[in-house]
């Protein structure tokens, strides 16, 4: 096991930055930022960038946006999801960042668990999960583990993956040339390229809004275009992609930290109200799911699970409580019982039940 370090605070700035494009997508912003003023994790800003939106009500719904945490960056004229994109990050002031579409949501935990596998490990950069599709259509994305190879040709992860400020630096931010689509998957492709490593959580923490004719179906359509696009942005990872594979495969390692949480105040968490009790469960996915038959708890409560589940179990956990921590799907063994800890510290008067 290698140890990385921690990088202590040095100000008040916020530690995540979620930023937030809006092209005449007025009417979706407020389920978008409901679904952030309810993370788990607090210690955040948003960043509204309305790009040039031609939309009456669009505009007069943003001129007087008023939410906690929230600013709105308002745009001239549109130039495009990528370049929208990076001038929210511009203005940001987060040591991570997350660029949630102005259509999407995020489950309650996605941003601390995120974060946490970072705080973790030095060797992660950008952290993405599976993706719950609602709307028009409702089914899952089991978006696969990170892999260089597969990343070359495959887009892995949907945008709103949080990555670390410092990594969108070293690349230079999106490509604001791809106007038409895939400017994320080429983001993830040159984040790759310079070393960056993923990982992705196996759990259904980001909702992806299907509505109509959308965007990314538009950009499928042209798919073998942009394709043709990345490559020519990237034409040293295509060259020779076997050997550029090789070589990230040898890059890559995990650099852990020796003090996790020590960025992790109890502070910057949501008091969950009416909170009572904090289960620590070892048992497996059928033992999970007999007990959650026969004592269905009713009170709020945080369920952690030292076991990994399958989704069956997982879906359950989920509809009794949105607080689920599913311990080998983003924290390494070493870590998981500070993590307990911490959780316990940071709700006083929880009581604390084994099973």
């Amino acid at each position: 096991m290698q140890i990385g370090r921690s990088e202590p605070r040095h100000n008040n700035a916020p530690y995540v930055s979620v930023v937030i494009p809006c092209y005449n997508h007025g009417r979706f912003v407020d389920d978008a930022v409901d679904s952030l003023l309810k993370q788990t994790w607090q210690d955040f800003e948003i960043i509204i960038v309305n790009d040039g939106s031609t939309d009456t009500e669009t505009n007069r719904f943003l001129a007087s946006y008023q939410r906690p945490k929230t600013r709105v960056l308002n745009l001239e004229k549109n130039v495009g999801l990528p370049a929208a994109r990076n001038a929210g990050i511009r203005e940001a002031r987060g040591r991570y960042i997350c660029c949630l579409d102005a259509d999407d949501k995020l489950q309650e935990t996605y941003l601390e668990k995120a974060i946490i596998v970072m705080e973790i490990n030095a060797g992660v950069s950008f952290v993405w999960s599976w993706t719950q599709v609602f709307g028009s259509e409702s089914r899952v994305w089991y978006a696969p583990q990170f892999d260089p190879e597969q990343m070359l040709f495959y887009n892995l992860l949907n945008p709103p993956g949080v990555f670390r400020r410092s990594a969108w630096e070293k690349v230079d931010g999106f490509y604001e040339a791809m106007r038409d689509g895939f400017e994320d998957w080429e983001f993830w492709i040159r984040l790759t390229g310079y070393g960056f490593r993923g990982h992705r959580i196996s759990e259904k923490l980001i909702q992806y809004r299907r509505e109509g004719y959308s965007f990314a179906q538009r950009a499928a359509e042209k798919k073998e275009a942009l394709f043709e696009q990345i490559k020519t942005n990237n034409p040293d990872l295509y060259v020779n992609p076997d050997a550029i594979v090789k070589k990230l495969n040898r890059s890559y390692r995990d650099l852990y930290i020796p003090a996790p949480y020590v960025n992790l105040r109890r502070e910057d968490y949501i008091k969950i109200p009416n909170l009572a009790r904090m289960i620590v469960s070892s048992m497996n996915s059928v033992q999970t799911l007999k007990w959650l038959e026969k004592n269905a708890p009713t009170a709020p409560l945080i369920w952690v699970a030292r076991q990994a589940l399958d989704e069956e179990s997982s879906d359950a956990l989920y509809e009794l409580t949105p607080y689920v921590y599913i311990l080998p799907n983003f924290i390494p063994q070493y870590a998981r019982r500070e993590f307990i800890e911490h959780l316990q510290f940071r709700h006083d008067g929880i009581s604390l039940e084994a099973i």
